[in-house]
């Protein structure tokens, strides 16, 4: 009985440590922005319906399978619910180079992440012309056309 008892107990303490770690894992839409600032590279699984991958496409995003292979670095899964993508996250072998977070909200969270990111990034304050791209003289190659274009020829 004493023993049973101290499992229980046993059991009770760990419980908020074991949900602690599995709500490590579910990022939400400012952690996600965090990390992906820090990240690389990062592989996106889409565990998504076919439908909804049909219908709403992520770019980018590498369709989801038991079989898919799973990159190092940082590893990011969108599902149709938080559940879903957290169980796949869990289900993913752990190694130490390889980082594994499910999206909280799903693609519409990750939408909002990644038009967030590429508004601040998209504007360029500089452009560079590469040498030898504007030189004079004669080009190297010139394209003729043989035929005449169909709107230009005469009836």
């Amino acid at each position: 009985m004493m023993r049973m008892l101290r499992c229980g107990c046993l059991a009770l303490l760990l419980l908020p440590t074991l949900s602690f770690g599995a709500e490590g894992l579910l990022l939400e839409e400012g952690a996600l922005s965090a990390k992906l600032d820090q990240a690389q590279d990062y592989q996106l699984l889409d565990a998504r319906s076919a439908a909804a991958q049909r219908n709403i496409p992520i770019a980018f995003s590498t369709r989801y399978q038991i079989t898919t292979p799973i990159k190092k670095g940082l590893v990011l899964i969108v599902a149709d619910t938080d559940a879903a993508a957290l169980e796949i996250a869990k289900s993913i072998p752990a190694a130490n180079d390889r980082f594994v977070f499910a999206v909280k909200g799903g693609s519409q969270a990750w939408q909002r992440v990644v038009e967030k990111a590429t508004l601040g990034t998209s504007v360029s304050g500089s452009f560079v012309i590469p040498k030898n791209t504007c030189e004079q003289g004669k080009p190297m190659q010139e394209l003729k056309r043989d035929k005449p274009l169909q709107q230009f020829k005469k009836q």
